[in-house]
């Protein structure tokens, strides 16, 4: 199993009437929403699945389409009436999140159930969120899903549940209680490849590796528990409106290891970074919008090390001393003067010198997306402010001409303005050739 894991609207669109207080509305439904913290004490373990981590994602809205102009002479612009989105679990918080970076969805730390004859009910869960829902369809292009429901239940309850033996096929019980508290109950029934159900905003799904799937190996370690099983598969989301408009979402799922780290004060942070053999980690599904995603091509050409001694987001003292601040993209170490290669097509907007990125150049890709190209021995010939690249075309040459110990390049990812893990921004099969260091 030895594997390394790691986009001007004018003035003349008339906008529909109710728009504000409908898109008020959606953020409104999207809010994470607190949930029971995850199960401090389970009587029956037949299997805990310690699973899912990383960067975390998505709610997608929905696409714009332009008219051409009509006998007014104005466009006119055609808003869908409502849109979906998923939601992951965390069982750490008991929360639900949604957005995150690059329309990533990472499951965290969840808990599962699992047996020969019952399969692997992984932990991993998730929820469709949205207004006016009626019906949704799930499908998974290899292994099952499985519906999960949690109540409370009297001490009665939880006893007649716990004594029932799980049967293939059936509905089985995951029995806790949190200190002297109340008794819960989680329901998981397995649904097979797809399902079609009316809508419960209360329900969740997880993913469940089928009986005849599940192998001893499986069950004998707890921190994979079959997550693999799920890499390269993609999940498909259909849903019915009440107005009987349809929505269809895909996202491709891939198994990841991630590096775990604690800061100064003792907080838990988990990278959305592949983490080295002695590392501590954590392992769970990353789910990403097909639709929404945009995949960047590696920026340094042979080079397949990301430092480690300068990860993305956590705070490190500046070259000097003086300041303290995040560090906002990620360090990929390379011999001086190697290709540094544009990650998208794109246009120049900037190129220049700072003292701590040294040489460098931005790239604008559109639709708010930007890269930023530091450290640079040079920048390529000719190229000006205004130029327009093409993805993987030379641009720069590794070097070290900032604040910086070695030839390296510094690359940053940003949306909107806002710096975002480039990692995320990698595919997994750019991802699983990635060395951490």
């Amino acid at each position: 199993m030895e594997k390394n894991r790691y986009r001007n609207l004018n003035e003349r669109i008339h906008v529909p009437a109710g728009l504000n207080e409908r898109v008020l509305r959606a953020a409104e439904n999207q809010k994470p929403a607190a949930e029971n913290p995850g199960p401090s004490q389970k009587r029956r373990a037949l299997l805990r699945a310690a699973v899912c981590a990383a960067c975390a994602v998505a709610l997608v809205a929905g696409t714009l389409t332009l008219r051409p102009a009509g006998d007014s002479g104005t466009s006119e612009a055609v808003l869908p009436g409502f849109t979906f989105g998923l939601t992951a679990y965390a069982a750490d918080t008991g929360e639900y999140y949604g957005t995150g970076v690059n329309g990533g969805l990472a499951m965290t730390n969840g808990s599962g159930l699992g047996g020969l004859d019952i399969g692997i009910f992984t932990g991993c869960l998730f929820r469709v969120t949205g207004e006016e829902i009626e019906t949704i369809s799930l499908s998974i292009s290899g292994g099952g899903l499985y519906r999960s429901q949690t109540s409370a239940v009297s001490a009665r309850e939880a006893g007649e549940l716990e004594s029932q033996e799980p049967q293939p096929g059936e509905t089985v019980y995951s029995i806790y209680r949190m200190g002297d508290g109340p008794w819960y109950a989680e329901e998981m029934t397995p649904l097979g490849s797809s399902v079609t159900e009316a809508y419960d905003p209360d329900t969740s799904y997880g993913f469940w590796v089928q009986p005849g799937e599940t192998s001893p190996a499986m069950l004998e370690d707890s921190t994979i528990s079959g997550i693999d099983t799920f890499e390269g598969k993609t999940l498909t989301v259909t849903v019915t409106f009440s107005d009987g408009s349809q929505e269809t979402k895909d996202y491709q799922l891939s198994a990841e290891r991630l590096k775990v780290t604690y800061l100064e004060d003792g907080t838990r942070v988990v990278l959305p970074q592949l983490a080295g053999e002695e590392d501590l980690s954590t392992y769970g599904i990353y789910a990403v919008d097909l639709d929404l995603s945009r995949w960047l091509t590696w920026p340094v050409e042979g080079a397949d090390t990301v430092s480690m001694s300068n990860p993305f987001g956590i705070p490190r003292w500046q070259p000097g001393g003086r300041t303290y601040v995040a560090h906002e993209g990620i360090d990929i170490p390379a011999a001086e003067g190697t290709p540094i290669l544009a990650a998208e097509d794109g246009t120049v907007t900037e190129i220049g010198f700072d003292r701590e990125q040294g040489n460098y150049l931005v790239l604008d890709h559109g639709g708010g997306l930007t890269t930023l190209y530091g450290q640079c021995r040079n920048i390529t010939g000719g190229l000006k402010q205004g130029d327009t690249v093409r993805a993987g075309e030379m641009i720069a040459a590794v070097g070290s001409t900032g604040m910086s110990a070695g030839p390296h390049l510094h690359f940053e990812v940003r949306q909107d303005g806002t710096a975002q893990n480039p990692v995320a921004y990698f595919d997994s099969e750019i991802r699983d050739t990635l060395h951490m260091e």
